[in-house]
């Protein structure tokens, strides 16, 4: 099984250094090229990714002339099941949230709101069916301050015990300390799966994580050979499904 983390910033393509928020920051308000989600895309097809979570999605707002990101990633990646969980709406400008995509069956899908903090933090879900089993797939993106995080990280625990079968939660985490996760080794999970990824022209903040429950093989990752298409690099990850 291949799984993918990425945090896509809206297909904005900020790739080469900070100067570039500045010479390039226009795109988070208007209209812009749809090449860099095409990327990404892509990269899942060539991958052979199964389960994708990504987050800074953006669903259907004018700076992404009005395209549904899933939709066009869909389309690259040729992963026919996709859900998105909007975040913020600042319609009609933006229209933000993560998603999952996936060649699996989803059955089930549920959104869980994460408080506090000024900008909403939600955690999506889906319930899969993978060779006969169901495994509780989650994406979250987490706040930028710590105190926001904390209490994020407490109720994603509150909610992952709750889960008695196998579970895949990943995302852009915004946390650089990772003794922060400690907690929610006591939910169950074995495997934590993450490398530097931001920013994409210099990696040093391990920022994207997966986690695994102990259903899983030890898992091998990578960030892949590819063309950066955003500030953050993808995290790649190889288990199976015990």
């Amino acid at each position: 099984m291949r799984i993918a983390v990425i945090n896509l910033q809206s297909g904005i393509g900020i790739t080469k250094g900070y100067r570039e928020y500045f010479t390039s920051g226009w795109r988070y308000l208007l209209p812009h090229s749809t090449k860099y989600v095409r990327q990404a895309g892509e990269l899942l097809k060539e991958k052979g990714v199964d389960i994708a979570l990504l987050t800074e999605v953006e669903e259907k707002g004018f700076r992404s002339g009005f395209r549904k990101q899933t939709e066009l990633l869909r389309e690259a990646s040729e992963l026919p099941q996709s859900e998105f969980f909007a975040t913020r709406s600042l319609e009609p400008l933006a229209a933000e949230g993560n998603a999952i995509l996936t060649r699996y069956d989803i059955q089930e899908v549920r959104s869980h709101l994460l408080k506090p903090g000024t900008i909403p933090r939600v955690m999506g879900e889906t319930i899969l069916s993978i060779n006969g089993k169901r495994v509780h797939v989650f994406v979250a993106h987490l706040g930028l301050r710590h105190v926001y995080r904390a209490d994020q990280i407490k109720r994603i625990h509150k909610i992952i015990t709750e889960r008695n079968e196998p579970v895949i939660l990943g995302g852009d985490f915004n946390e650089r300390d990772h003794e922060a996760f400690e907690i929610l080794k006591t939910a169950g999970f074995s495997h934590l799966a993450t490398l530097p990824t931001y920013p994409s022209w210099k990696p040093r903040h391990q920022l994207s994580v997966l986690f695994l429950s102990k259903h899983f093989k030890e898992p091998q990752f990578y960030i892949p050979e590819a063309k950066p298409f955003s500030d953050h690099l993808p995290l790649m990850v190889e288990t199976e499904l015990l």
